[in-house]
């Protein structure tokens, strides 16, 4: 009888363990890279911004060329890595956001969030 019941056991943590393999596991990759995607459209966004204010009198591939240079030094200290492409799309979207709510006068606030999610140590490393 116990013999049974030991194969149950067995058979149940076998079925456990595929189950945690096959959809857990995708799962949680598919998570934390969703997760790091809105994180780095927040620092997007908000480099798109100050780059608009702080830069104004600069022109836009100016713009564009430092708000490329300070994401990318943050994904490096952050130790994420996107390609190019994706990181020109993430920055055009942003720009197209922030036009998009001029045109309609939508008044944007900062985040807090994002001034929490980047250490001011982060970016003081950036910036020197």
């Amino acid at each position: 009888m116990s013999e049974i019941v030991f194969e149950i056991i067995k058979l149940i943590v076998m079925l456990a363990a595929l189950v945690i393999a096959r959809y857990l596991v995708p799962w949680l990759k598919e998570k934390i890279g969703a997760e790091k995607l809105a994180q780095i459209e927040k620092w997007t966004k908000y480099a798109v911004e100050m780059a608009q204010q702080v830069y104004w009198p600069q022109s836009g591939e100016d713009r564009k060329a430092i708000v490329t240079e300070f994401l990318r030094e943050i994904l490096i200290a952050k130790n994420i890595s996107i390609s190019e492409g994706q990181l020109d799309v993430l920055i055009e979207a942003a720009v197209k956001e922030m036009k998009m709510q001029e045109n309609t006068g939508i008044i944007v606030e900062s985040e807090v969030e994002i001034e929490e999610e980047i250490n001011q140590e982060d970016v003081t490393e950036v910036i020197v």
